[in-house]
């Protein structure tokens, strides 16, 4: 049997006469860019969030970006960011020129809490006139950022409490997990200001790159859309500010508005292959072999990725499962602060030993909505058979 790591076609093929329609709408209209498609998008994001405003971007790397932009967060400045995550979420801190502060993650789980948040800060800043000032560069924190990696919400009444504490903003980055949410709130509607990111391979993908951010805060969404636009309001070459070119086609709002509607049966499904994994798998658990995704008890998770641990084999069973036909992935091999690119930030291997442990065991299984009940018992079967002696 052959089970491949996605099937974005069939999600497609599920949308595909209406996003044909919509395509074809686009291209009567020669309206391109920031046209109904858009703004339709922008009002169904935020209604699904249950946030103030959505500002529909080119991205979710330019979603984090304009977030700083938009917070005037840059040189000088550091930002506390989980080391186990992809690339971006400390790419756009770097790129406005501040500095991010790595932190690590829970175990067995893969975001951040609050008590990690609270430790970093402990160990990496010293308060002095009412800020908190990195001792190795002098930086200033003003924001913590953490991820809701994998489509699991992060502790986010934890870290709003550690944030309130010191008067630090919060930037989400919900790349990985529209819809999901904690019986206090829903991803994308805490903090400041949240990011997405609609990437072909997420939940909720487009035809190429897209992103976009939700707040609460009516100036902060006026500034977004100014800021994705070089910094024009008013006149077209009046630009208040310096801001960047970020915005999103027509032609990417209309795929993700053919898509918009079967999101929430898709994160169901999505929620169902989960469920059958962990009966499937629960026995290789019990017996030490694996560590299933850790679960919460009021929270609604998306499944973007669904992500084990495989202490000591997880090479070994990667291996063994390509032979069988299955497809998996690594998520993410190396942790940020040990990024050659970072290299001259000071971090040493050791220093962050769960996001190290994690980079070293994580992997994700095929999971979504259209794999089947036979290819997921597959998977099973196949796990047992390669990790049992």
């Amino acid at each position: 049997m052959r089970v491949p790591f996605l099937n974005i076609a069939a999600d497609f093929a599920a949308v595909a006469a209406d996003a044909r329609a919509r395509i074809d709408a686009v291209l009567d209209s020669q309206s391109f860019v920031l046209a109904e498609q858009t703004a339709a998008l922008e009002s169904w994001l935020a209604a699904t969030c249950g946030a103030h405003a959505a500002v529909a971007c080119s991205s979710g790397s330019d979603a984090l970006y304009l977030a700083m932009l938009a917070l005037d967060i840059g040189p000088g400045d550091a930002v506390a960011v989980p080391s186990f995550t992809f690339f971006a979420s400390a790419g756009a801190i770097a790129r406005a020129g501040a500095q991010p502060v790595f932190v690590d993650v829970e175990a067995p789980g893969f975001n951040s809490a609050a008590g990690q948040f609270r430790e970093a800060i402990s160990r990496e800043f010293e308060p002095r006139s009412g800020e908190l000032i990195h001792r190795r560069s002098a930086a200033v924190l003003k924001a913590l950022l953490p991820v809701h990696l994998f489509g699991c919400p992060a502790d986010m009444v934890g870290i709003s409490a550690v944030a309130g504490s010191y008067g630090l903003a919060i930037v989400e980055d919900a790349a990985q997990a529209i819809g999901a949410a904690t019986d206090a709130a829903v991803v994308g509607n805490w903090g400041r200001v949240a990011c997405f990111s609609f990437y072909p391979t997420k939940n909720l993908g487009g035809a190429g790159d897209g992103g976009a951010l939700t707040t609460n805060d009516e100036e902060l969404a006026r500034r977004l859309r100014r800021l994705r636009v070089h910094g024009v309001e008013g006149g077209v070459y009046e630009h208040a500010e310096v801001g960047i070119n970020a915005r999103m086609g027509e032609l990417q709002a209309a795929v993700l508005n053919a898509k918009s509607g079967l999101l929430e049966l898709w994160s169901r499904k999505r929620r169902e292959i989960a469920a059958a994994y962990r009966e499937g798998l629960a026995q290789l658990q019990d017996e030490g072999l694996l560590l299933l995704p850790p679960q919460r008890e009021g929270e609604v998770q998306v499944y973007h990725q669904f992500t084990l641990r495989v202490p000591g084999r997880r090479d070994e069973l990667q291996a063994a499962l390509a032979v069988r036909g299955i497809d998996s992935r690594v998520f993410y091999p190396l942790p940020l602060h040990l990024q050659p690119c970072f290299a001259g930030l000071g971090y040493e291997e050791g220093q962050l030993p769960q996001a190290e442990r994690a980079a070293a065991e994580v992997l994700s299984l095929p999971v979504y909505p259209s794999l089947n009940s036979d290819q997921v018992a597959y998977v099973c079967t196949s796990i047992a058979e390669s990790l049992r002696p």
